[in-house]
């Protein structure tokens, strides 16, 4: 009987030696640099949600302020509690239809800003919508792309504040070229290059 237990417990040990899925796993230590908590991103959200809706109304003289501020307490609660690139692009969406009763013509340069917003309203959605509130992402990791973001950014404020200095004044072919400089700064917003960042399907 003792050698019958003596020979059971060596095949039981022998089997736990070759099943991998019965050994004892290996303590493994990992080291991150500095951090982010998801819901900072959902505080961003919070920020960035009223300030690109009531930018783009403040420029449309007109519309009421209670169906204003009903817009955008209902918008940014959509957006924190459901933060989806889908719920983002509706947000843009009704800050361009929010536009679309501004009075400057031919171009209020504060339309740039409302569209730098959106770009940091859009980014700043899809990192949330990978991230839990309670997760931890490394802040290397949320500025992967970060030079593209620099030069949307950049430009666009650029831009901008070019158009704010030439309001009023009369120049040949610069409606053209800030037309076309809108146009690569939205090919380069756009672009992904194949780059870890990208804004597609995780």
């Amino acid at each position: 009987m003792t050698r019958y237990l003596i020979a059971e417990w060596i095949r039981q040990l022998r089997l736990r030696l070759h099943d991998p899925a019965r050994r004892p796993l290996p303590e493994v230590t990992a080291e991150t640099g500095p951090t982010l908590r998801g819901w900072v991103l959902r505080l961003a959200l919070l920020a960035l949600t009223p300030a690109l809706l009531l930018t783009a109304a403040s420029r449309s003289p007109g519309i009421p302020d209670p169906m204003v501020w009903t817009l955008v307490l209902l918008c940014t609660g959509l957006l924190v509690a459901r933060p989806t690139p889908t719920t983002a692009g509706g947000v843009v969406v009704l800050s361009g239809v929010l536009l679309w009763g501004l009075d400057s013509e031919p171009f209020d340069p504060w339309s740039l800003l409302v569209a730098l917003l959106a770009y940091l309203l859009s980014r700043a959605t899809w990192w949330a919508a990978h991230l839990p509130p309670r997760s931890r992402a490394e802040i290397a990791a949320l500025l992967v792309g970060w030079r593209r973001d620099l030069a949307v950014l950049g430009g666009t404020g650029l831009l901008g504040g070019l158009a704010m200095l030439t309001s009023g004044a009369a120049l040949p072919g610069a409606v053209l070229l800030a037309a076309l400089a809108v146009v690569g700064i939205a090919f380069l917003a756009l672009a992904t290059g194949g780059s870890a960042r990208d804004d597609g399907r995780s």
